[in-house]
């Protein structure tokens, strides 16, 4: 039992050191404890600022440490701890619901927060994973039930921000985000013309009144303002941007080098896999790992001339 409580009071104290490093960085505007994308786009999409999430969750984490501190002389404590740790499943229930019907992405760093509470639940004996589960997958059930219309995540509009599409394989979905006075964007494009196997779905960042890939199926109604927020919400200031949607997530891929070598590596045709024709350099010979030495991109607010340098702003 002893051994237990001390075990419980060091996930706790995990957790509130976790929590407050976290506080530290968005305080001070740095990027925060995540290993995905997923965190800018659950942070996008909540009403209440992250630094907020993040207080509850330390508060949380030394609750639960100074009460299990107190049932080591008075059981009476744990009482109120599992009760605590009943409420956090109950709210890990709700933002793991969120993170998988809205924002279609999870979060590792809420995971990991998940993952601590759980692990609490646990150290609390069978009866208390058990009301643990009961709780938690209450919750779930409740949001499965529930429509969520319009949906919330940005991913979700992706294709009404689509101007054109070239057909393909399409066991992954991938969107280009581009524009018309980007230099660096004008090359991947062209460098699709030489033949590709990928279906790819161009997402502009402006109007568009030539495109150079005649073979790519237009759309009517598309929105480029849609693109705009989508970049916005998860992060993005340079373009050309490769999203690339999957069913366990997503991937995002920057610079026009490391796109192309994308392109060369997984979407030539054999005939062209000696060489991709691309401005950027050539493509992967078999068995070597190349990466174009030039990865050029332009800043989405700011137009490029001719040689991709920013244009002077009136």
């Amino acid at each position: 039992m002893k051994i237990t409580l001390h075990m419980s009071r060091l996930v706790a104290l995990a957790g509130s050191i976790l929590t407050l490093v976290q506080i530290f960085f968005i305080v001070n505007k740095q990027d925060g404890i995540c290993f995905n994308d997923g965190c800018k786009v659950v942070d996008s999409l909540t009403a209440v600022p992250p630094v907020f999430f993040n207080i509850g969750g330390f508060l949380f984490f030394q609750a639960v440490f100074w009460g299990l501190w107190l049932a080591r002389s008075n059981s009476k404590w744990q009482v109120n701890v599992n009760i605590l740790l009943l409420a956090g499943l109950a709210a890990e229930g709700v933002l793991v619901s969120f993170q998988h019907l809205v924002a279609q992405t999870f979060c590792s760093y809420c995971l990991i927060i998940f993952s601590l509470i759980l692990l609490l639940n646990i150290l609390a004996g069978v009866r208390q994973l058990f009301a643990g589960a009961v709780v938690f997958f209450a919750v779930l059930v409740c949001f499965m039930s529930l429509q969520f219309g319009g949906g919330g995540s940005p991913l979700a509009r992706l294709d009404s921000g689509t101007f054109a599409a070239l057909a393909g394989n399409e066991e992954e979905n991938r969107y280009l985000f581009f524009s018309s006075t980007c230099k660096y964007c004008e090359q991947v494009i062209e460098s699709l013309e030489e033949g590709s196997e990928c279906g790819v779905r161009f997402n502009p960042l402006d109007r568009i009144t030539n495109f150079p890939l005649d073979k790519a199926i237009k759309k009517e109604g598309y929105t480029p303002e849609t693109n705009i927020k989508i970049m916005k919400a998860l992060g993005l200031e340079q373009i050309p941007v490769l999203l690339i949607t999957k069913a366990a997530g997503f991937e995002v891929i920057t610079g026009s080098g490391k796109i192309q070598h994308y392109f060369d590596e997984k979407c030539l045709t054999p005939s062209d896999q000696t060489y991709s024709g691309s401005t950027q350099g050539v493509s992967p010979a078999s068995g070597l790992d190349f990466l174009p030495p030039k990865d050029g991109s332009c800043a989405v607010t700011v137009d490029c001339d001719d040689q991709g340098n920013p244009l002077p702003t009136q």
